[in-house]
């Protein structure tokens, strides 16, 4: 068996996440999760803060021509 490696599992924490993990991984990384209480606690207060960010931040569309006139510029820009 493998040894648990709490630097391993907490580099992959933002990727269980975004749901970035194959399947395979996320059940590693379950599994390994709740047998440290401290990669467990980590853990939790990420996903805590990306619950309270997403019910924070909004999306709000600009006008057409707002983005039309980005766009315009950032291709006149780099075609330079």
């Amino acid at each position: 068996m493998i040894p648990h490696n709490c630097d391993k599992i907490l580099s992959k924490v933002f990727l269980a996440l975004d749901g970035e993990l194959t399947s395979e991984e996320e059940i590693f990384f379950l599994k390994e999760i709740n047998q440290c209480e401290g990669c467990l606690e980590k853990y939790k207060i990420e996903k805590s803060f990306k619950e309270f960010l997403s019910m924070k931040v909004r999306k709000e569309c600009c006008f057409e021509t707002l983005a039309q006139n980005i766009r315009d510029k950032l291709h006149r820009n780099t075609s330079n």
